[in-house]
């Protein structure tokens, strides 16, 4: 692609609102930040990216930082490969019109989650809160995200436990029900198999 046709596209990137719109996204859902970086720029550190691709032409890549963790991956690099559809498809189009990439009612039940994840919570509670059914917030979770309902909310109680497991002396009990996780064993598990190590090994790592 001719230099002055990738400036202007990364012009009408930068004047465009979807990007602050789904850079807005990526703190609701997951409180990371969201950047493009232009062809050619250095990523740096930053492993964790996709190719934005206009037609078969890279204009550049799209990061979430800081990374995810290994086993959170697969949900972040599905959203990221969604939002780079939807900028291609807006960039491509005379009118600029893109499809929305992050439904509405995910936004409102990401919010309900990061809010009362510490209480418990179900799929229906959630789903009357944003005032659809459980069968569709479910569905929503899968063609969004790819993954669970559950999975996104043991995702917020893992993500507040690691808090207060580095920044408080708490005891991992009261860490376990403070983050929502209903039995310490249930806390223990899923601990486990997010990070590979027991909660009281990742406070003494941290």
């Amino acid at each position: 692609m001719p230099r002055l046709a990738l400036q202007l596209l990364h012009r009408r990137l930068e004047r465009s609102h979807l990007l602050n719109e789904l850079a807005a996204d990526a703190r609701i859902l997951f409180r990371k930040r969201l950047r493009f970086h232009p062809e050619g720029e250095k990523l740096g550190a930053d492993p964790f990216t996709v190719e934005l691709l206009v037609g078969a032409v890279s204009i550049g890549r799209l990061s979430l930082t800081p990374p995810p963790r290994k086993l959170e991956q697969p949900a972040y690099l599905r959203w990221l490969k969604l939002v780079g559809q939807d900028l291609a498809e807006h960039l491509s189009s005379p009118h600029g019109h893109a499809r929305e990439v992050l439904p509405a009612r995910i936004a409102e039940a990401a919010n309900i989650i990061r809010e009362r994840h510490q209480e418990p919570l179900s799929l229906a509670a959630v789903a009357s809160g944003v005032g659809i059914s459980r069968e569709r917030l479910s569905r929503l979770f899968h063609e969004t995200l790819g993954i669970t309902f559950s999975a996104y909310l043991n995702h917020a109680r893992l993500e507040t436990a690691r808090k207060l497991l580095r920044q408080t002396k708490k005891p991992v009990t009261e860490i376990a029900f403070i983050s929502g996780f209903q039995s310490l064993s249930q806390f223990h598990r899923r601990f486990k198999s997010a990070e590979s190590k027991s909660p009281s090994a990742y406070r003494e790592g941290a």
